[in-house]
């Protein structure tokens, strides 16, 4: 049985996926902000979470940004335009999720077609009684178009 929580969050989802979607046609932007979901996915879950949680609490106390980069995953049976999320200060479990399918959609094929996006993570809380729900968030800027 799920909890009110869960069908708002599912809603709002919705409600972001839908815009995206009506986004399609217009162009990329060069930076944006979006949210990192899949992240009970990734194979050293919830343990990369709690080492992300260090290094960004590091990189921040010295005045620094946590890179991430986005890594293709065209064989990903549920979304040939997959993207994935990872952190490589995090080392071997530095998967730590994806770009949401409507963003991965418009992402994808740029990344395809030879631009270099440069990423950090900018947002990130993660409770540890839900550390399935962590709120992360990564800022993408294209380096070369």
């Amino acid at each position: 049985m799920s909890d009110g929580g869960d069908k708002t969050r599912a809603t709002r989802q919705a409600q972001l996926d839908k815009q995206a979607r009506s986004k399609l046609d217009t162009p990329m932007p060069r930076k944006f902000d979006m949210a990192v979901v899949g992240v009970s996915f990734t194979p050293y879950y919830p343990h990369n979470l709690w080492e992300l949680e260090t290094q960004a609490f590091d990189a921040e106390a010295k005045g620094e940004k946590l890179a991430a980069i986005i890594v293709r995953d065209p064989n990903n049976p549920y979304d040939s335009n997959a993207c994935q999320v990872h952190v490589p200060a995090l080392g071997e479990a530095g998967f730590i999720g994806y770009i949401t399918k409507p963003v991965a959609a418009r992402l994808a094929p740029t990344i395809d077609n030879g631009v270099v996006w440069d990423g950090h993570v900018s947002y990130l809380k993660i409770n540890p009684d839900h550390p399935e729900r962590p709120g992360i968030e990564i800022t993408l800027e294209a380096i070369n178009t």
